[in-house]
């Protein structure tokens, strides 16, 4: 009984420190319009701010969507889920240190969220005082300039990008286990300090006009280099590095060149976390099975190809439609293959299709597929529909995608003829669907339905580890075979000289022939 007593009253405060993580307490958001209440929370070590009480508040919307929330003010639109760090706006990131939290259907975001939205949407600057709970929005001072810090781990690399609003003298320097970068004007800082989940970098802080990058050990260091429209310092640091005699790092003028060609892939498993995507007789759901085949294809492209290999996601967990396409962009991807499983109301449909972005779908079925994958089986009636076939053909011009489109093609009628040879089928061809996740893209892009999930015997071979060997195969191929013709079109490979037609052999004497005739 004792025991049991214990275990409840663990269970009990166990429950009562994740309610009293996310009790809402008050602070002052201070306007200069006047003083408005401005509820937060603690949640992971951070304070997060109701998106709500900040938004209205100037004028603009937040609306629950099928992925998490979408934020709107002065013809600026953002979206975030509870279960990703990145907010969406346009096509730009906005990361936090923490994903948002929702508690009573209301969300609740990091200052950084505050920082990046509405210094494009309203051109303002967030200041919290922790001491006197007080937010303050103002207008931005256009005589400091903005800076902006991201961080991406690629492959052990870590990438540090400063992103400035206009050109700004700058020097760096080396510091034993960090790097220090002083600016000559003042900057306008969008955060003071804040810790990363990084294998090289611990944290980052602004101080005055410097920003100080804590590394996680002192053999950390790497190649500085500055990039114009917008301007940026970047900072590619990596381990096993040495340890360079502390000083002033001289940056180079421009990035590293890399060769021509297809460098960087990005494979992105389809759904996840909540969203399940399609479920089959026997309960395997299409998110496992993606994230299971796109984390062994991934390992089997880098071996193949040579190439950096990213995928969207590594576990279970929601990235918005948005958000996928704007990783492959902000990773420079030069190909983009999205990962799904099919399902069919007639039960023996079989084998795999392949799509490439086009606003108008080739037929009802390809339409009715990317209606599932982009959440809009639900409601969405004709005027929905119509917008967004506007936005996809304004998308489609207005980032000239037509360059990739043919490249898109290419590559998803590479991806379709491997799967067809493994499946045995010939019918099925390339389509094209108004599919969102491919919205966007600044690359070649292509999504694949490897397999209908909803067919029982397609579901079973999902498990079998012969047959996902075998479509993992198939799309290695595919992507190799797409990367050899690519880069021979643009010089990157020279063709393969023609073999040399053999020299005829020279005809029988005719003794020989008058030989055999006796």
């Amino acid at each position: 009984m004792k025991r049991f007593l214990v275990v409840s009253i663990i269970a009990l405060l166990v429950v009562t420190s994740i309610v009293l993580a996310q009790s809402v307490a008050q602070a002052t958001l201070r306007l200069p319009a006047g003083d408005r209440p401005l509820a937060l929370i603690q949640a992971k070590g951070q304070t997060l701010f109701s998106v709500v009480d900040v938004i209205t508040s100037l004028g603009g919307t937040v609306t629950p969507d099928s992925t998490g929330f979408s934020i709107a003010l002065n013809n600026v639109v953002a979206a975030f889920g509870p279960d990703s760090r990145f907010a969406v706006v346009r096509d730009d990131l906005i990361e936090m240190p923490v994903p948002p939290v929702t508690v009573d259907g209301r969300p609740y975001a990091a200052q950084q969220f505050f920082d990046g939205f509405l210094s494009r949407a309203g051109d303002l600057q967030v200041r919290w005082d922790p001491n006197t709970h007080v937010m303050q929005l103002m207008p931005q001072p256009h005589n400091l300039t903005g800076a902006q810090l991201s961080l991406a781990n690629v492959q052990g690399i870590s990438k540090v990008v400063v992103t400035l609003t206009a050109p700004i003298e700058y020097t760096i320097v080396k510091e034993p286990s960090a790097y220090t970068i002083q600016f000559k004007t003042p900057i306008h800082a969008p955060f003071a300090e804040q810790s990363y989940d990084d294998p090289n970098v611990a944290k980052a802080s602004f101080a005055g006009n410097e920003i100080h990058i804590q590394l996680k050990a002192p053999d950390v260091a790497g190649d500085a280099y500055k990039l114009d429209n917008p301007f940026r310092i970047v900072l590619d640091l990596r381990k096993g590095a040495g340890a360079p005699s502390p000083g002033v790092v001289t940056p180079s003028s421009a990035k590293p060149a890399e060769r021509p060609g297809i460098r960087t892939i990005v494979i992105d498993p389809g759904h996840g976390g909540k969203d399940v995507g399609a479920t089959g007789p026997a309960g395997t759901m299409e998110k496992d099975a993606t994230l299971e085949l796109c984390r062994k294809l991934s390992a089997e492209l880098a071996a193949k190809t040579g190439a950096r290999v990213v995928l969207t996601r590594d576990e279970d967990g929601v990235v918005s439609l948005d958000q996928r396409t704007a990783l492959a962009n902000q990773y420079h991807a030069d190909l983009f293959l999205s990962v799904h499983m099919n399902a069919a109301v007639v039960k023996g449909a079989r084998g795999s299709e392949t799509y490439f972005l086009s606003a108008d779908a080739s037929d009802e079925l390809a339409k009715r597929a990317a209606e599932v994958e982009n959440g809009q089986t639900k409601a969405s009636g004709r005027e929905a529909a119509t917008a967004s076939s506007a936005d996809l053909k304004l998308i489609l011009w207005d980032l000239a995608q037509q360059e990739y489109l043919q490249e898109s093609s290419r590559f998803a009628s590479d991806i379709q003829q491997e799967m067809n040879a493994v499946a045995g089928v010939q019918g099925r061809g390339v389509k094209q669907a108004p599919f969102k996740v491919l919205i966007g893209a600044t690359m070649p892009a292509a999504l694949v339905e490897v397999a209908f999930i909803s067919n029982p015997d397609e579901e079973a071979k999902l498990k079998d580890e012969k047959f996902m060997s075998a479509m993992i195969e198939a799309l290695t191929r595919a992507v190799v075979r797409y990367k050899t013709d690519y880069e021979t079109r643009i010089g990157v490979i020279q063709p393969a000289a023609p073999k040399p037609v053999p020299a005829q052999a020279t005809p029988a004497a005719p003794a020989a022939a008058t030989r055999t005739g006796h």
